[in-house]
């Protein structure tokens, strides 16, 4: 087996592991949030969103250390420098835990203040204060711990990691279903969210202690070049990841203030389902980084690494932008009946900004790969082509988009931050491919055509359904969305097939196939 075929079978191993995790994950996802505000209402459940925007920045000191450790525990493992690798895990821990704990005290302190600033009704003062302690609290203690989490994620045993991962969140939904369904409300959902990090720190540093024979963390091993590690690569990763942190958020921060929490809560709402759809092709990502980390720790000609490096990443977005198109599509073409089905009454100019958000989302993730291959490479400062060029044309797109629908909406906000996404994400791609020297017409054969070809079977999809109305009701709504499903399916399979697929993919599906003919006789 050649070095390519060992990469990629690695490579794609770890990405099912994550793919299979993120569907189950998206079928609790599912059911929540029409759950929650059915028992909440769309301004409680707008404030529980804006506090996770909030822990987030408060979080950013310390979430550059996350990726410094899968870079480094790869690389380091890789060659087998173990004793660095705990330099570098004992260095991080015992950093970020007291800044922890310092920014919580400061944010307990500040709560009034910061209380005044988010509006909140005085109606919901106690329940905001106890779910904003609970939910920051469980953040800051995840940005001090995950080193455990990361150790094992940079060691590419991302089964582990995911097996954990089910645990805490299945448990999370359990606990918001029980709780919210008492009447907890908010307190309840803090609750949850506090069972679903002990659970994944906890198991995760036991699991780690127990599976890596060399672990050691101590402030003893803490020295110089680990800092320097941590604090060079970290903080680029840091800033980069403040960068990310406001954009992924900034439809939100900026209705918040113009048009009021329910504006947010919309927002919220209506990217809900695009958002859930990329976590799964997202798998990519997360194992493109240890990957590439992984091969930059290993002996070898410059040339070779390069190769390989640019096969994983070639990999990555090709298969990621056909998943996503296939998710993302659909949804787009079909967003009213979908938010229909999903919610029972869609609320007024969500199905556009869903629409929108959908597209947005697959340029998106289609820049996940790069921002892999460049903190792989030991070049973080790459990603400021995404994230700076991203704000620039936020300053262009949001208020040509206020002009275009006549005033400050939810609507006008969301349209004007998705377009921004696009036309950034354009930019990027085209650097990441130059550092690669990736053809942009093989690249847009190669990568870009497979997730296009979802919009297209999406909406030939519709030809025959139009001969029969969209019904109302949930269950009849649901059976007509499986049918359009279905033969979304049936169009967008020979699409790829003929258009895309490779004469190697096509004999690796005709394999298994085979395979499993042969199989089912003798398993009768």
């Amino acid at each position: 087996m050649s070095e390519h075929q060992q990469v990629r079978g690695k490579l794609l191993r770890n990405i099912r592991s994550e793919a299979g995790a993120r569907v189950f994950y998206l079928a609790t996802r599912f059911f929540i949030p029409p759950f929650v505000l059915a028992h909440i209402g769309m301004q409680a459940y707008g404030l529980y969103g804006t506090f996770f925007i909030l822990v987030a920045y408060i979080g950013i000191s310390t979430v550059g250390f996350s990726s410094a450790y899968i870079k480094y525990v790869a690389e380091f493992a890789a060659g087998r420098r173990y004793d660095e690798a705990n330099r570098l895990l004992s260095a991080g821990i015992f950093i970020t835990t007291p800044i922890a704990l310092t920014v919580f005290t400061v944010f307990a302190l500040s709560w009034n203040f910061v209380a005044v600033r988010m509006q909140v009704p005085p109606a919901m003062a106690s329940d905001a204060r106890f779910l904003a302690f609970t939910i920051v609290g469980s953040f800051l203690m995840c940005l001090g711990l995950s080193a455990y989490r990361d150790a094992l994620s940079g060691l590419q045993r991302i089964r582990t990691v995911q097996r954990i991962w089910i645990t805490s969140f299945v448990v999370e939904s359990a606990l918001i279903f029980l709780l919210v369904g008492r009447g907890w409300g908010l307190r309840g959902m803090g609750i949850a969210f506090v069972a679903r990090s002990v659970i994944d720190l906890g198991c995760s540093a036991v699991v780690a202690y127990r599976t890596i024979p060399w672990l050691r963390v101590s402030v003893r091993l803490i020295d110089r070049p680990a800092m320097r590690r941590l604090l060079g690569f970290g903080s680029i990763v840091q800033i980069n990841s403040l960068l990310a942190i406001f954009l992924n958020t900034v439809e939100r921060v900026i209705a918040t203030p113009l048009c009021g929490l329910a504006a947010a809560g919309l927002l919220d709402i209506s990217t809900r389902l695009p958002y859930m759809a990329i976590s799964v092709p997202s798998s990519f990502v997360g194992a493109a980084l240890p990957s590439i980390s992984d091969l930059q720790g290993r002996d070898g000609s410059g040339e070779l690494k390069h190769d390989l490096v640019r096969h994983v990443y070639l990999t990555c977005t090709r298969y990621m932008n056909a998943i996503s198109g296939s998710l993302l599509g659909f949804i787009a073409v079909v967003a009213i009946p979908v938010l229909g089905f999903w919610l029972k009454q869609v609320p007024l100019g969500s199905p556009l900004i869903m629409i929108a958000f959908a597209i947005a989302c697959q340029f998106h993730l289609m820049t996940g790969p790069g921002t892999s291959m460049v903190k792989g490479i030991g070049k973080p400062r790459m990603e400021f082509h995404y994230s700076l060029a991203n704000i620039a044309a936020l300053f262009v797109t949001v208020p040509l988009s206020r002009l275009f629908f006549g005033s400050w909406s939810a609507t006008s906000v969301g349209v004007g931050v998705a377009a921004a996404t696009m036309i950034s994400a354009v930019y990027f791609i085209s650097v990441a491919n130059r550092t690669l020297q990736i053809g942009g017409s093989n690249f847009l054969r190669h990568s870009v055509l497979p997730g296009v070809l979802p919009y297209v079977a999406a909406f030939a999809s519709g030809v025959p359904m139009h001969l029969i109305a969209v019904p109302q009701g949930r269950i009849l709504l649901g059976l007509w969305l499986g049918c359009r499903f279905a033969i979304f399916a049936a169009v967008l399979v020979p699409l790829w097939w003929f258009f895309t697929a490779s004469t190697n993919e096509k004999a690796e599906v005709m394999r298994r196939v085979w395979w499993q003919r042969q199989a089912l006789p003798a398993q009768a």
